[in-house]
């Protein structure tokens, strides 16, 4: 199993990091840590051959510029698990990215997890999971409301990251490099 996802970098991966360790803390959260870094998840997918599945993405990320993204408040999905979030304003930029991502890995064989398709995908910041049960829920809302979720920031990279047990890990690492298309082509000739 892979997932693509946006990986922030400092400073604000640090005060992300820093709200899990606060929530470890006080609630005795862990579950968070299966994905060690502080991410925005674009996709999950399984049964696409990584022969297939990293050429696609370097190529739609050498057009694809580096991103500003912005989180609000908080937020809360209960289904298929409980999470606790801030949710990222979904820009054009980063929609088109999604979209382009999405329809492109369709095309390669194997099953794309249907939570992330464009019509249903909530870009967010994942800040407590895994070991999110009721009797915890309360606490970390409480904690959460008093906490400054508001984070402007870039994201210049993208991640394919893979289950490997008890966590993901990171496979490869793309940066989002903006090349025009003539670019884009030219750098591909050049492989």
């Amino acid at each position: 199993m892979s997932t693509l996802a946006l990986t922030l970098h400092e400073p604000t991966a640090r005060r992300v990091r820093a709200v899990w360790d606060a929530l470890e803390e006080r609630a005795g959260l862990r579950g968070i840590r299966k994905v060690p870094f502080p991410h925005v998840t674009l996709f999950g997918c399984e049964g696409i051959a990584h022969a297939d599945l990293e050429p696609m993405v370097e190529e739609v990320t050498l057009a694809a510029p580096p991103l500003q993204l912005r989180t609000v408040g908080f937020g809360l999905f209960l289904r298929p698990e409980p999470v606790c979030y801030a949710p990222i304003i979904r820009s054009p930029q980063l929609a088109e990215l999604h979209l382009r991502l999405w329809n492109r890995a369709g095309t390669l064989g194997g099953r794309l997890f249907g939570l992330y398709a464009p019509n249903r995908w909530v870009p967010h910041l994942s800040l407590a999971q895994g070991d999110l049960s009721r009797d915890r829920l309360a606490k970390v809302v409480e904690f959460l409301v008093d906490q400054d979720l508001e984070l402007e920031f870039e994201v210049r990279n993208l991640t394919i990251f893979d289950w490997v047990g008890p966590r993901y890990e990171p496979r490869e690492r793309f940066p989002l490099l903006g090349q025009a298309e003539a670019e884009v082509a030219e750098a591909r000739a050049e492989r």
